[in-house]
């Protein structure tokens, strides 16, 4: 089957669509059909590498080298629209909305609802609407943005599938606790991060045994969070910094407890959470995750961000054996949700049988 995987951002950003897009690329193109990424932007082919750090050399139309806006993003898209006829895809995997007219089964996937605010909330809710109408299959990747959908979009529930992000289990490695560093990872500083509770709860453990790793471009205000602890505490911290995808996987798999303090409007599914799961590394988490990606009890503590909350939780997941044992049990069941071949044949089936015959045809160029 030849399918098309587009998304109107850059590629090479770390973010969770970056990785859904290369996680579901990888998987679709080892289960044998021929597969093409169009993306908005791709700024570096290098740092699309250190940062995604993909398996397979995928083949990638970028529109432009640097983001695009206004008509200049929509006659690169109009152009895209010529090369994607060209390769005949028989299903089309929309990342955001791109309400091109094409060929194929026409899939529109939501990952969020931002922006659902200011001057320009009323068109990009308009673009949606738009794009879920054209489209045959609408797929959010959480319950609650299914739920959500319906409220803002008007949508009816039975037409919108719930098919999860996926990540690329392949390349998580899984330790048992005796391979385990004593020690918490918080991924990502942008402000809904919420790095700074992370680290005030490791001022509450007030544990020196324990360390801390915070992934992400050293922020200011990530700096002062760590400065405000003590000394003795402070010596345990490690800014890792913009680090590459490789290095973020297996930090992942070093520590013994992740921390998600994260604040999302409406619970989205979060690659740097799903990445936790991969590696099977317990969590303790907010409320505003997903309930596909973290089950209290299951994989992880949900608890409010706190101080003392979040130290107690970080407390029973680092000094209670038996816990963490469950709670990792716990991450390898859920992870099958999410991996990537199971993934890619839910996509695969939302395409008619009669149109799923052409498994081996002919590769087509986008040249």
């Amino acid at each position: 089957m030849r399918i098309v995987i587009t998304r109107r951002e850059a590629l090479d950003a770390p973010d969770g669509v970056s990785i859904f897009v290369v996680s579901l690329a990888q998987a679709l193109c080892e289960l044998g059909h021929v597969v093409k990424i169009v993306a908005g932007c791709l700024e570096s082919q290098t740092e699309y590498r250190r940062r995604l750090g993909p398996r397979l050399d995928l083949p990638i139309l970028a529109l432009s080298r640097t983001p695009l806006t206004g008509p200049a993003s929509a006659a690169a898209w109009l152009r895209a629209k010529w090369a994607i006829d060209r390769f005949a895809p028989d299903l089309v995997i929309h990342n955001e909305a791109v309400p091109l007219p094409l060929h194929g089964t026409i899939v529109q996937v939501v990952h969020d609802l931002e922006p659902r605010h200011g001057q320009l909330a009323p068109l990009w809710r308009a673009i949606r609407r738009f794009s879920a109408k054209r489209s045959d299959h609408v797929v959010a990747t959480t319950t609650e943005l299914r739920d959500e959908l319906v409220r803002d979009l008007g949508i009816p529930p039975d037409q919108i599938v719930v098919i999860p992000k996926c990540i690329d289990r392949l390349a998580y490695a899984r330790p048992d606790l005796s391979a385990r560093e004593r020690a918490i990872l918080h991924a990502g500083t942008l402000p809904y991060k919420d790095p700074g509770a992370t680290i005030r709860a490791f001022g509450a453990l007030g544990d020196a045994s324990v360390g801390l790793y915070v992934t992400g471009p050293v922020t200011g205000a990530t700096r002062d969070a760590v400065n405000a602890l003590p000394l003795s505490l402070r010596r345990r911290v490690t800014l890792v910094g913009d680090a590459d995808g490789q290095t973020i996987r297996r930090l992942h798999g070093q520590v013994r407890v992740a921390a998600f303090p994260t604040r999302y409007t409406i619970p989205v599914a979060s690659a740097t959470v799903m990445e936790a799961v991969a590696a099977q590394t317990p969590i303790v988490g907010s409320p505003r995750l997903s309930r596909d990606v973290l089950a209290d009890g299951v994989n992880g503590l949900v608890v409010n961000s706190d101080p003392a909350a979040m130290a107690a939780a970080f407390r029973a997941v680092l000094n209670d054996d038996p816990l963490w044992a469950q709670l990792c049990a716990g991450a390898g069941r859920i992870v099958e949700r999410f991996d990537a071949f199971r993934v890619a044949r839910q996509y695969i089936k939302l395409v008619p049988l009669g149109e799923s015959d052409a498994l081996f045809l002919a590769d087509a160029s986008f040249d």
